[in-house]
């Protein structure tokens, strides 16, 4: 599963009509000193001076096609929520004109169209009428909006006892189930947890590839590089910049920090105390191995036998538990630090060489690394016997971009044979032989956040991962 803009493919007829027209559209506010000059200004009309006028957008131009996905970046006041507003209707513009063909559907406010007395399947009615959808479609489309939701027993109580995360499930279902031609969000996939963000974006990248148009309102850079092919940036109401999603991230970081105060706040952080870089650091593996992980902290081991898994039944994974170097549990990492995760698995027949591994994957359901036994040089035990437990434990550092991220593990069995020649046979011998015994998604969500202190700066690098670089700068005469 990916969300990468560059693992999208449009959709058969991407060269039709473009679903979205914004043409030269503005929007003034007149400032009034006060009630009174507004009502004069209603009675007498032309006979008083035009008051001055707050622009919040002015003269945007853009199309969007079948399949695209557009992100709106920008700074707070840039006329973000101003133009989503006026795409959805709730505005109207002072000039200018659009034209959209099809069903539109918009997350523009948690719970909007939501009647908090009533419970979320009779409100799951009243959003599909208002989405354009007759009562027999959305009879028939119902148990897939609950269950996309995921709320539970919630479905039949009042939407006022929702959390706001329970409020994001529903209107999101809602939405993509009405199937339409364009759909407008505002920040809204910024709620839910990571696994449901997964499940999101993997859900709206189905329905892009057959042909439905997102148009994306955020903050989140990596939501505009990663998932959106086209973006644009908008700065005091006009559009400064209009290119590829990446494109627009790395016009908008440049725009943002090439202001004084941006400035200010990287020479504030550079000059800051205490800011070693502790990325570059020597960091020793914990040498006490005496010490049980999951006796730690009992609270903090993850019971696997009750997540999903796949593979042979005689296989099944036990347990795992999340640490630092140190063996004490934590879900929240800065960058740079090293994560290290232990997995028990109950192996119930013979296993030639067992092969674990260990996958990170993030908000968006792209897999950001991954290793398995045959990547690391220590040789795995044979199990010869049955009723055997296999602990495994694998760490790495999380140079990676902040954000939220999943673990996933699973165990394979490769011949002897095979393992002991595989520096000879090239991958695409060594695959086909490999037997998946048991396999665990979702297995935990962690956080990685900027470090507390850092040299030169806070954030190490732009993008999913920190590769080894180096960089030097020489004036020519």
């Amino acid at each position: 599963m990916s969300a990468v803009a560059l693992d999208y493919v449009p959709p058969e007829g991407s060269d039709s009509a473009p679903v979205l027209c914004v043409r030269s559209i503005s929007k003034r506010y007149a400032l009034y000193r006060s009630p009174g000059h507004l009502l004069a200004k209603a009675l007498l009309g032309s006979m008083l001076r035009e008051p001055p006028a707050y622009v919040a957008l002015e003269d945007v131009n853009f199309d969007l096609m079948p399949g695209d996905a557009l992100a709106v970046i920008g700074r707070n006041g840039a006329g973000k929520s101003t133009l989503l507003q006026i795409l959805s209707g709730v505005l109207k513009p002072s000039s200018g004109s659009v034209d959209m063909l099809g069903r539109v559907a918009g997350l523009l406010e948690l719970g909007s169209g939501f009647n908090p007395e009533f419970t979320g399947r009779e409100n799951v009615f009243i959003n599909g009428a208002i989405l354009g959808l007759t009562e027999r479609q959305i009879r028939a489309r119902l148990q897939d909006i609950i269950a996309f939701a995921d709320i539970g027993d919630y479905i039949d109580q009042p939407v006022k006892t929702y959390s706001s995360g329970m409020f994001l499930r529903l209107a999101f279902s809602v939405a993509i189930h009405a199937e339409p031609d364009l759909l407008l969000v505002d920040e809204a996939l910024t709620v839910g947890d990571v696994f449901f963000q997964q499940k999101c974006y993997a859900r709206l990248n189905e329905l892009r590839k057959r042909g439905m148009t997102v148009l994306l309102v955020t903050h989140s850079m990596a939501d505009a590089a990663e998932f959106c092919n086209r973006g644009i940036v908008l700065s005091q109401g006009r559009v400064v910049f209009e290119g590829l999603g990446k494109e627009a991230v790395e016009y908008y970081f440049h725009h943002e920090y090439g202001t004084p105060t941006g400035r200010g706040k990287i020479a504030a952080q550079s000059a800051s105390p205490g800011t070693s870089d502790s990325r570059d650091a020597t960091v020793q593996p914990n040498q006490d191995q005496d010490q049980d992980p999951f006796q730690v902290d009992r609270k903090a081991t993850i019971d696997l036998t009750a997540v999903k898994q796949f593979g042979q039944p005689s296989i099944q994974a036990l347990k795992a538990v999340i640490t630092g170097r140190d063996n004490k549990p934590r879900r929240v990492f800065q960058q740079g630090d090293w994560l290290r995760i232990y997995v028990d698995f109950f192996v119930g027949e013979r296993v030639e060489v067992p092969l674990v591994g260990v996958q990170l994957i993030n908000a968006k359901g792209i897999l950001v690394h991954g290793r398995n036994s045959l990547q690391f040089e220590a040789v795995p035990p044979s199990i010869a016997g049955e009723g055997m437990t296999l602990r495994c434990m694998q760490e790495f550092k999380l140079d990676v971009d902040v954000g939220e991220y999943t673990l996933e593990t699973g165990l394979a069995e490769l011949p002897k044979a095979v393992f002991q020649r595989r520096q000879s046979y090239p991958p695409s011998e060594i695959v086909p032989q490999i037997r998946l015994l048991s396999h665990v998604t979702g297995i935990a969500a962690i956080s990685v956040i900027y470090r507390h202190h850092g040299n030169p700066c806070l954030f190490t690098h732009y993008g999913v991962a920190d590769l080894p670089s180096h960089q030097h700068l020489t004036l020519l005469p």
